[in-house]
């Protein structure tokens, strides 16, 4: 008899100017390598977030050099802020918006987890320097070495995924960050500066965001593996 693996989605990245969907390879390879099935989800245009998520067991929204935008959250476009995918963003919101309907496990990485926060109805900086004169959260260093540390929330689904210790080193490639919690988001860890570095809704089954790209850390440190395996056990258990 052979068991089925559980289907993860991983959010695409689309190139306007070259009309093509891509994603970084870290992302699949850290969800197959998990147990899981990586099945890749193109940001198309239309009502298909409902059709997409009939597929899956659970859901990682992707990160991505673009901002969530502001009116989203309530907040005109301030200089600061960076570039937009409209299409990109109404596509997650509506993936993310119809799996907390359902309980489907989510993870959502760097831009991800800002989105989980805004469809939750909290607000993000814009940009940290200008809004909160907070500078050093996008590194020059590759994506594989950490450059800071964070302190993990006692108590949280997070800390038990990671075990011992209350603290992780993390990448960093980010200019906006978590300003007000949604309703039922739970910090579940910051950066010395009191950036907001995870989130989690306790509301749901499994519903967590980290600022960080543990994709790009897992090889080099096995407690950044543990969120994925983490999203692929509730995906599993969920499964009916």
């Amino acid at each position: 008899m052979i068991t089925r693996r559980p289907r993860i989605g991983l959010t695409m990245d689309v190139d306007l100017e070259t009309a093509r969907f891509h994603i970084r390879k870290d992302y699949p390879s850290a969800v197959e390598a998990a147990g899981a099935l990586p099945i890749l989800l193109p940001p198309l245009e239309g009502p298909v977030a409902a059709g997409f998520l009939a597929l899956l067991d659970g859901l990682v929204v992707t990160g991505g050099a673009f901002d969530v935008p502001p009116e989203l959250y309530g907040e005109a476009r301030r200089e600061a802020c960076g570039p937009h995918k409209e299409e990109r963003t109404r596509f997650e919101k509506d993936l993310l918006e119809a799996a907390l309907a359902v309980s489907l496990p989510v993870l959502g990485i760097c831009g991800g987890m800002q989105l989980l926060n805004v469809v939750r109805g909290g607000t993000l900086y814009q940009d940290l320097e200008a809004d909160a004169g907070i500078g050093g959260h996008e590194q020059r260093q590759p994506r594989e070495v950490a450059t800071h540390a964070v302190r993990i929330a006692a108590g949280t689904r997070l800390a038990r995924l990671l075990g011992a210790g209350s603290e992780l080193r993390v990448n960093s490639a980010h200019h906006q960050a978590v300003r007000d919690p949604g309703t039922g988001v739970l910090v579940a860890a910051s950066a010395p500066d009191g950036v907001v570095e995870a989130i989690e809704l306790p509301d749901q089954p499994f519903a967590l965001g980290v600022q960080w790209h543990p994709e790009a850390l897992r090889q080099g440190d096995p407690r950044q593996a543990a969120i994925f395996a983490g999203l692929v056990e509730a995906a599993r258990s969920g499964r009916t």
